[in-house]
């Protein structure tokens, strides 16, 4: 038996912190889909969480088999030709693989929740395949791959000493938000509003309220998957000094993310005026998602400073993107454009001023100047790539009509369509009575009042609860009619902006109410 060399055991300890900060990269997939849930309205939660799971799994067959060779196979400065199916690769290249896997899968996951509600799941996966199998490996191969042509960069003379001159976004803010950022941007723009999501004079409409509780645990699951994201892009962790590197890539993250929360929630205050102001988790967690976006570009060589100031300006840039996007009339359900492009784009202009080595503000010579422009460049380019890429295959599917779903089917909601259920809350499965709408005419005037409603299905008689700010619907299920007459469902109504659970039978001293 040949003996452990000491670089051996590091090169595999190594090898085994990237693959654990992998796995826990795709741990983001779970935010996303808790995310997602929670910002959609109850009746397209099964369809939001089914494209999560399956776009998840489409998208690491389409890089295994075709997205990985485009991306890191040797070829030329545009494209990869070799290792299709991973064949041929080293031990280094299989650890690479499970860390880009996870970068291309976020930027699809990104356009499912811009294009919530009114998009099937045939739709998503499609367009996951073609993203993790063609449209963001070949942006990760100009900007990371050896031949790449933004990663070559450019060589200058400066000081008689050669000097070259590279592509710099560490972590993806381009290679990975800003291609889902545009992606998503123009799915949302060709498939069109929700219906009812802006009123005639073009104002944005609120349609769906979020579940706090799942968006926030979401929020805290993707604050997680961003730091080992982050962590995961810096291939290193045996030669001095790396675990000096290593933390401060974290603590920009934090920082970043920080601030963007801080300046988001400050200027939606600012706008509200003499309103009374509510605090909104949507603009916080969003806001911080965008800063941590933005630092991704630069977290291995700003300073913790640089982090916070990146991350506070992301915040105002989230707040002004949401509303442009509103005015242009383009329906994002979760505001991933302001956060993934926003994020991006300033994180890549930002990484030029405030790189420790060639940032203007540090260096302020020459470099720094062409460090600007070949920034500029390169991010023009991959907006230009995926927008027309994007635009093309929604454009198509569009013009196939396949694009977006029947009206009848967004009205009801897609979970209904894919999964044959309704967007309803069982009660009780042990109720033991029959009810009609006289049984509820007796309820207290702190319960929510009953309505009758005369029309009649399959399940029995309808009665409709109204509240506040909700109205829904009892199903009163009727033994003679329907095979599960003790079962009383709670539907929430199309229009409503919340969806309480319903609990009581109604009778005697159980009345129902709103939990």
């Amino acid at each position: 038996m040949a003996p452990i060399m000491a670089n051996d055991v590091l090169v595999n300890f190594e090898y085994g912190f990237f693959v654990i900060a992998a796995t826990t990269v795709f741990l983001m997939q779970a935010g996303f889909a808790f995310f997602e849930a929670g910002s959609v309205r109850p009746k397209n939660t099964n369809s939001i969480l089914s494209k999560n799971l399956l776009g998840v799994f489409i998208g690491c067959v389409a890089y295994w088999a075709v997205g990985f060779a485009l991306a890191f196979g040797s070829g030329n400065g545009f494209i990869g030709t070799r290792h299709f199916f991973l064949s041929v690769i080293t031990d280094e290249q299989t650890v690479i693989f499970l860390i880009q896997c996870a970068y291309a899968i976020t930027a699809a996951t990104v356009v499912s929740g811009a294009m919530a509600e009114r998009t099937g799941l045939v739709v998503h996966l499609f367009f996951s395949f073609f993203c993790t199998a063609w449209l963001q490996p070949v942006v990760a191969h100009w900007s990371w791959a050896k031949e790449g042509w933004l990663n070559a960069g450019i060589n200058i003379d400066l000081h008689h000493k050669n000097v070259t001159i590279r592509y710099k976004d560490f972590a993806g803010s381009s290679v990975v938000h800003v291609v889902g950022g545009v992606a998503a941007f123009m799915g949302a723009a060709i498939v069109g509003p929700r219906k009812g999501r802006f009123d005639s004079n073009g104002n944005k409409v609120e349609i769906a309220k979020p579940t706090t509780t799942m968006s926030t645990l979401g929020g805290f699951i993707l604050i997680y998957g961003f730091l080992a994201l982050n962590l995961s892009s810096y291939r290193s962790l045996s030669q001095p000094g790396d675990g000096a590197i290593l933390a401060n890539i974290a603590i920009n993250c934090i920082l970043g993310g920080s601030g963007g929360s801080f300046t988001a929630l400050i200027y939606e205050r600012i706008q509200a005026r003499k309103q009374p102001y509510v605090l909104n988790l949507s603009t916080a967690l969003n806001g911080c998602f965008t800063g941590m976006v933005a630092i991704g570009a630069g977290a291995d060589s700003m300073r913790p400073y640089g982090g916070f100031v990146v991350g506070c300006v992301a915040g105002f840039v989230y707040m002004i993107l949401v509303r442009l996007v509103e005015r242009l009339q383009v329906d994002d359900a979760i505001g991933a454009v302001a956060v993934h492009f926003g994020g991006g784009v300033w994180g890549v202009i930002a990484v030029t001023f405030l790189d420790t080595k060639q940032g203007l503000f540090y260096a302020g010579n020459r470099v720094s100047m062409i460090l600007i422009g070949w920034n500029l460049c390169g991010l023009v380019v991959i907006i230009l790539w995926t927008a027309f890429f994007s635009s093309l295959v929604f454009g198509i599917l569009y013009y196939l009509k396949f694009l977006r779903v029947p009206p009848e089917v967004e009205k009801r909601g897609l979970d209904f369509s894919m999964h044959q259920r309704d967007s309803t809350y069982v009660l009780d499965r042990n109720w033991r009575k029959t009810f009609s709408s006289s049984t509820f005419s007796s309820l207290p005037p702190s319960s929510l009042a009953l309505q009758p409603d005369t029309r009649q299905t399959c399940n029995g008689s309808l009665a409709t609860l109204v509240g506040p700010q909700t109205a829904m619907t009892l199903i009163i299920a009727n033994r003679d009619q329907c095979p599960e007459a003790n079962t009383v469902l709670a539907e929430a109504d199309a229009d409503s902006r919340s969806s309480p659970v319903m609990t009581g039978d109604g009778c005697g001293d159980d009345p129902i109410s709103a939990v």
